[in-house]
């Protein structure tokens, strides 16, 4: 059911992506050194310093100035990535200026998410100089879930309009698979993913009161209602053993263990750049490029944690909708017609992958097809 010719498309789209990946990661980490080395991120904080008396100002115009040229400098990568290659390959409806409405507005999320981060840094650490790594864990911990939790209903809508799953056959079928599984959703929304793009997902989002099921109206008119239900069911399972909640807590583990590993190699690391500690605003960009390096060497943890329980939804899916033909075929749709990789590279499947591949997939739906 994998087609050939089109996993040799997708190896050259996956490479495109991984090019325009790479060349941002060089020049952003060449740039946080420049301004580290040429003492740029230490004039800069003092020129501020002398203007305002104030610590917040202070920190505040650092982060605007130094995201301001961040986001220029990387700009010209997100458009080849997010624009160029989704159209070479076929995928984007966008035009230019959409695309671009739709970057500003994601920058200007991460700018306000960042900023309110960066002020917390720079109070926690003078103020608590041997726990500020543990009380920046929790306070990252808790914003976190806040942000899970408002995403569906603040942030999502920004760029996609969602509106409750239209009454009918494929409603009526989900609404009892649901009851199947003996799970009450509060909500089934249709987004309009076609209005930027022409590929299918479907997700859980949200938690507590804001938890829902999403499907992009591109699964429901290009998939069969066997293949949808397929998909559904998997999310269902996520709803109903509360996988968001263990992913919170696994998250939050791991972030302790980070600010710990940070904590504990800092001080060496900044001395050798001429910094007193992690208090000083000038040394932020070293906080980032440390940060970095940790969450590159932790990433396999937190991807083998989550094929984890995406293995265990897909097991659950099976069980529920009892079709592991369906369930197949729409493994093998998402790899043909959204050129996914069906056999990856091991050891790239174990460093980053979120899923198992889907070589991997199908081969379980086809191994719970016999045993059952």
């Amino acid at each position: 059911m994998i087609d050939r010719d089109r996993q040799e498309v997708a190896r050259r789209y996956r490479n495109d992506i991984l090019k325009w990946n790479i060349l941002s990661l060089i020049v952003s980490v060449v740039f946080l050194m420049v301004i580290v080395v040429f003492d740029i991120s230490r004039g800069f904080a003092g020129y501020i310093a002398e203007r305002t008396g104030v610590r917040i100002l202070l920190s505040g115009s650092y982060f605007l100035m130094l995201y301001l040229v961040f986001s220029i400098l990387t700009l010209p990568f997100a458009y080849f990535e997010g624009y160029s290659v989704e159209h070479k390959y076929g995928f984007s409806r966008q035009n230019r200026w959409a695309w671009f409405k739709d970057w500003a507005k994601s920058s200007l999320i991460s700018f306000v998410i960042g900023l309110v981060i960066f002020e917390v840094l720079y109070l926690i650490i003078p103020a608590s100089p041997r726990l500020w790594w543990l009380w920046l864990s929790l306070i990252m911990i808790v914003f976190s879930i806040i942000l899970a939790n408002i995403f569906p209903v603040l942030i999502l809508p920004l760029f996609y309009k969602s509106i409750p799953l239209e009454e009918g056959e494929l409603k009526s079928e989900i609404t009892e698979l649901s009851g199947r599984a003996g799970v009450n959703v509060r909500g089934v929304y249709s987004i309009d993913l076609s209005s930027k793009t022409t590929k299918a997902n479907a997700a859980v989002v949200g938690l507590g009161n804001t938890k829902r099921i999403i499907i992009g109206d591109t699964l429901i008119s290009n998939f069969e209602t066997g293949e949808i239900l397929s998909a559904v069911a998997h999310e269902i399972i996520h709803y109903r053993e509360r996988h968001m909640w263990y992913l919170v807590l696994w998250q939050s583990l791991i972030t302790v263990a980070m600010f710990y590993v940070f904590f504990r190699v800092q001080p060496l690391v900044y001395a050798w750049f001429g910094f007193e500690g992690a208090y000083e605003i000038a040394a932020f960009p070293i906080f980032v490029l440390i940060f970095g390096v940790i969450s590159y060497l932790l990433r396999p943890l937190g991807a083998s944690i989550s094929r984890y329980y995406e293995r265990r939804a897909d097991g659950g899916a099976l069980n529920l909708t009892g079709n592991p033909e369906a369930f197949i075929s729409l493994i093998a749709k998402f790899c043909n017609e959204q050129l996914s990789i069906a056999y990856p590279n091991r050891l790239v499947e174990w460093y980053k992958y979120s899923h198992p591949s889907p070589g991997k997939r199908i081969s379980f739906a086809e191994k719970w097809k016999l045993i059952r």
